[in-house]
């Protein structure tokens, strides 16, 4: 057993893991975003662009009684200290608390594991809480006309890894130097595509514990690709570009298939496609993140028995829904 699988397989039923019934016939709306990595607002801070956007979603899910979930990695604490954060963020930290108990939960991830400890908690983050308690993780308990469907797990997905799990240590000792270089030059950030490969090796290693486990839906952050139904949004538009040139050829089956083209070039450019292998089993979900470059931000909506992926456009302040399924279809495909 890999240390990756170990670690959550441990977690799905640790200590720091939240257990909530999730009853499929009772109305229910969750919003899970992850991965903010607020910073300090200097050229080091890829949250900057998104931050307004973020803020819009955020006031569209409080007024629609959205139940707010943190999926880890919400403050960039590896490269500086929370008193930063707070002074560059603490509107956004407070909105974000306004969420009221019980309808906001925070899981802790490895660029915030700060909040592993109760104590720092209370010190620095409680007065921005509506409940000053962090979790590890959190699982869904799906039932139907009271009988068991299956299991939700969310957990942000750094368990066991090598360099976010093991070496954390390491990386507060290096990434505030490497920091400094960000500040002045704004040059060298992580991007989602500068990391392809490792992130899709890691998507597939998640996709691979999901897949051993009986009943059961992993939704993750920490890649910062968005995946639906195991498959990257990349590779969901292809399979559906191929579906459509399998069609009788016509001017609408032609234009319809520039318009994918174009819709898989732009979405190969955001997210490079790297280390992405076959995966068959519609086990692993993943929110994205909420600081791509061009200011949009993407996570994952569970509302009256239904999943979806859904994007917060930069550019209009408005949501998109990309992908949405029945939570029970799901199941189906997982059941043996």
């Amino acid at each position: 057993m890999s240390s990756i699988d170990r670690e959550l397989t441990r977690a799905l039923t640790g200590n720091f893991t939240l257990t909530l019934p999730l009853e499929l016939n009772t109305p229910h709306k969750y919003i899970i975003f992850s991965d903010q990595h607020k910073g300090a607002g200097d050229k080091a801070d890829e949250f900057r662009k998104c931050r307004n956007t973020y803020v819009a979603a955020l006031q569209h899910y409080l007024g629609a009684n959205f139940t707010f979930i943190l999926l880890g990695d919400a403050e960039e604490l590896w490269e500086q200290g929370f008193k930063e954060v707070e002074r560059e963020y603490s509107s956004v930290l407070s909105l974000e608390g306004s969420f009221p108990p019980g309808r906001y939960y925070r899981i802790w991830g490895n660029h915030d594991d700060e909040w592993m400890s109760e104590r720092s908690v209370n010190n620095k983050l409680a007065k921005y809480m509506p409940t000053a308690v962090i979790f590890e993780a959190i699982r869904f308990e799906l039932v139907k006309d009271s009988d068991f469907v299956g299991r939700v797990f969310l957990v942000h997905g750094h368990q066991g890894t090598f360099d976010s799990d093991k070496l954390r240590w390491l990386g507060r000792i290096v990434l505030p130097i490497y920091r400094q270089i960000q500040r002045w030059t704004g040059i060298g950030k992580q991007t989602p595509a500068q990391d392809a490969c490792l992130r899709g090796a890691h998507d597939t290693n998640m996709y691979e514990w999901a897949e051993k486990q009986d009943k059961l839906i992993l939704i993750a952050g920490h890649t910062h690709r968005p995946v639906w139904s195991s498959r990257t949004h990349l590779q969901k538009l292809e399979a559906e570009l191929a579906e459509i040139k399998k069609e009788p050829e016509s001017p609408e089956r032609e234009e319809r298939i520039r318009e994918k083209e174009q819709e898989v070039q732009e979405r190969a450019e955001k997210y490079t496609p790297c280390e992405d292998t076959i995966k068959t089993v519609p086990c692993y979900f993943n929110t994205g993140c909420c600081k791509f470059d061009d200011g949009d931000i993407t996570g994952i909506e569970i509302e009256d028995g239904e999943i979806r992926l859904i994007k917060w456009s930069n550019e209009t302040k408005q949501r998109v829904k990309l992908e949405a399924e029945p939570l029970l279809t799901i199941m189906e495909g997982l059941r043996r």
